[in-house]
C-alpha cells in the first residue's frame, strides 16, 4: 500500500526541518521566514487533509440552508434559479458527512477478513477458485496505486496510465469535469 498524503507530507516536513533549516545561515533572515512559514503550511495542511472531503460537505451544506433562507424572503418569482441550484448540490453531495474513521476502520477490517480467509484456504479448489479473482483484484490495485504517484517521476511507463479521474470516478459523463 503506498504511503498516505498525510504520511508523505510529513516526511517533506521532516526533511525541510532536519536537513535544510540547518543548512540556511542564521543571518539568512528572509529564508528561515520562508522555510518556517512552508513548515507551517504543511503542518496545516497535514491536519487538514482528513476533514477536507466533510469541510466541503458542510460548506455546501450551509449554502444549501444559506440559500433556502433567502428563498423564505424572497418572492417566488426570484428564487427559480436558486432553487435549481439547490437541487443541483443536493443531488451531488452527501445528506451527512461521513464518519472518515468509520470508513478507514471498516475497509481495515474487510482487509483483514480477506487475508485471513486466503491465508486460512487449504483446498486446492479453492484456491483455484479465487485465484482469478485476487489477480484482478490486485491488477487494478496496482493501476491505482501507481496512478496515485505517478507525479513523483518514478513510473517506468507512466505514459501507458490512464487519467486518475477516470479511474477514481470513472468514466466522465456530460458536466463533469
Amino acid at each position: 500500500m503506498v504511503p498516505d498524503t498525510v504520511l508523505r507530507l510529513a516526511a517533506i516536513q521532516k526533511a525541510l526541518e532536519d536537513i535544510i533549516r540547518p543548512l540556511l545561515p542564521e543571518d539568512a533572515d528572509f529564508a528561515q521566514e520562508q522555510l518556517a512559514l512552508m513548515i507551517k503550511s504543511i503542518a496545516l495542511v497535514r491536519k487538514q487533509i482528513p476533514h477536507e472531503h466533510a469541510f466541503h460537505i458542510r460548506d455546501a451544506h450551509a449554502f444549501i440552508e444559506f440559500g433556502r433562507d433567502m428563498m423564505s424572503r424572497l418572492p417566488s418569482s426570484q428564487c427559480t434559479e436558486i432553487s435549481d441550484a439547490i437541487e443541483c448540490v443536493e443531488a451531488v453531495v452527501p445528506s451527512t458527512v461521513p464518519d472518515q474513521e468509520a470508513i478507514e476502520r471498516a475497509v481495515l477490517t474487510l482487509r483483514g477478513v480477506i487475508e485471513s480467509t486466503i491465508e486460512g484456504l487449504s483446498d486446492p479448489a479453492a484456491l483455484a477458485a479465487i485465484g482469478p479473482v485476487v489477480f484482478d483484484h490486485t491488477t487494478r490495485q496496482t493501476l491505482l496505486e501507481r496512478l496515485w504517484v505517478v507525479d513523483t517521476g518514478f513510473d517506468p511507463a507512466p505514459d501507458t496510465l490512464p487519467d486518475i479521474k477516470t479511474a477514481i470516478y470513472g468514466a466522465p459523463t456530460g458536466g463533469q469535469a
